[in-house]
C-alpha cells in the first residue's frame, strides 16, 4: 500500500490518538494488513521491530489478540517499539512479553495551557527576545527553504552529520495535513522552523505532535519556545484538544511496573548517564518538562510512560540494533 492509502484507510479512521501513528508512513517501513487492523514495523539485523502501537479497526479485546497472534506466527524475534501503557499491558498479559519503559510523552491541554507560571520563565524569556529583535512567527505552508537551517543545525548537535530516523521521522517524505510555523527575522530570512504532525482519534484530527524542528544557533533564547507558543495559540483558536511533545527518550519512572525488566532499566540508566555524547536526553527532557507544570492545580496536561516490549530479560543485541536502525550508532 502507499503511503496515501495508510493514511487514508487506517490513521485517519482508526488511530486512537497515537502520536507515531503519522510515523510510520517513513519510506522504509512495511506494512501486516489484517481485516482486524494493520501493524507497521522494519527488519533490521534478522529482528523485527514494530513502531507505535498496532492500528485496530476492533476495540474489543479479542480482535486485538487475534491480530497480534497472526503477525506473531508469521514473524519471529519481534519487539515493539515506543508503544502505550495500555498495549504493553496487553502483550505482557496475553504474550508473556516484557515492557520497559523507554520514556514518556508529555501532552499539552491546549484548551487550559497559559504562558504563566515559575516554570515557564524560559518560554517567556524567548518571547520577549523574538518581540525584542522584531522576529516574525508566522504559519507558513509554502516555505521550503529548510536546507540550509536544517544542515547548520545538525551542526551543532553532538552527532553531527548523521540525523535520527525511524523513531523520529526524516524530513519530508509525507506532508499532507502537517502544520509548518517559521520564525523570519526582521529582514524577512527563515531562522527557524516546527513541522507538526497531526493526530487522529475516532475519524478527526484532535491535535498535533511538534516532530521536526530546526533553528539557526544565532538566536540564543530557544526560538523553539516561541514557535510553540504561537503554534499553540492558533490551535487553542481552532478548538483542538491536546498537543503531544513527543518522547523524552530514557526519562524513566521513579518505579517500574511488575512487567518491565529491571536489567533493562539499569541499562537504560547506564545509558542516559553516559550516552550524551549520542544524544542529548536530559536537554530534551528539560525544554519538554517547561510547558508542563504537574504540581498546578489545574492541569494543563499529563505525563505517560513509553515502552519498549521484548522476550528476553535483557535483550542487548535488539536495543542495538535499534539504535542503529535510527542512526544514533
Amino acid at each position: 500500500m502507499t503511503p496515501d492509502e495508510i493514511f487514508e484507510s487506517y490513521i485517519k479512521p482508526y488511530s486512537q490518538g497515537c502520536c507515531m501513528h503519522y510515523s510510520i508512513l517513513q519510506p522504509e517501513m512495511q506494512y501486516f494488513q489484517h481485516e482486524y487492523g494493520l501493524i507497521s514495523y522494519i527488519k533490521k539485523y534478522g529482528c523485527y521491530f514494530v513502531l507505535a502501537d498496532p492500528i485496530f479497526k476492533y476495540s474489543e479485546k479479542e480482535f486485538r489478540v487475534e491480530l497480534i497472534k497472526k503477525f506473531l506466527n508469521k514473524y519471529n524475534r519481534v519487539s515493539f517499539v515506543q508503544i502505550s501503557k495500555q498495549f504493553a499491558e496487553l502483550l505482557n498479559d496475553e504474550f508473556n512479553y516484557y515492557s520497559t519503559q523507554i520514556g514518556n510523552e508529555r501532552l499539552i491541554n491546549i484548551q487550559k495551557w497559559k504562558i504563566s507560571g515559575k516554570r515557564k520563565q524560559v518560554i517567556r524569556t524567548s518571547c520577549n527576545q523574538v518581540a525584542k529583535n522584531e522576529i516574525n512567527i508566522l504559519e507558513s505552508p509554502l516555505e521550503n527553504g529548510f536546507d540550509t537551517i536544517s544542515s547548520n543545525w545538525l551542526r551543532t548537535r553532538q552527532v553531527k552529520k548523521r540525523e535520527i530516523k525511524f523513531l523520529i521521522r526524516t524530513h519530508p517524505y509525507f506532508e499532507i495535513d502537517t502544520r509548518t510555523f517559521c520564525a523570519y527575522d526582521s529582514d524577512g530570512n527563515l531562522m527557524a522552523y516546527i513541522i507538526f504532525d497531526p493526530i487522529f482519534e475516532n475519524g478527526r484530527c484532535v491535535g498535533y505532535v511538534p516532530d521536526i524542528s530546526r533553528s539557526s544557533a544565532k538566536f540564543k533564547q530557544g526560538i523553539f519556545y516561541a514557535i510553540m507558543v504561537e503554534a499553540i495559540k492558533k490551535f487553542k483558536n481552532e478548538g483542538f484538544e491536546y498537543l503531544n511533545l513527543g518522547l523524552s527518550p530514557l526519562i524513566l519512572n521513579s518505579n517500574s511496573k511488575s512487567f518491565e525488566s529491571e536489567k533493562l532499566r539499569s541499562i537504560f540508566k547506564i545509558i542516559r548517564k553516559y550516552g550524551a555524547k549520542m544524544y542529548n536526553y536530559n536537554g530534551i527532557n528539560y525544554t519538554k518538562s517547561r510547558f508542563i507544570d504537574e504540581s498546578a492545580k489545574e492541569k494543563e496536561g499529563v505525563t505517560n510512560p513509553v515502552y519498549f516490549c521484548h522476550k528476553s530479560p535483557l535483550p542487548l543485541f535488539k536495543i542495538t540494533a535499534v539504535f542503529k536502525a535510527s542512526n544514533v550508532i
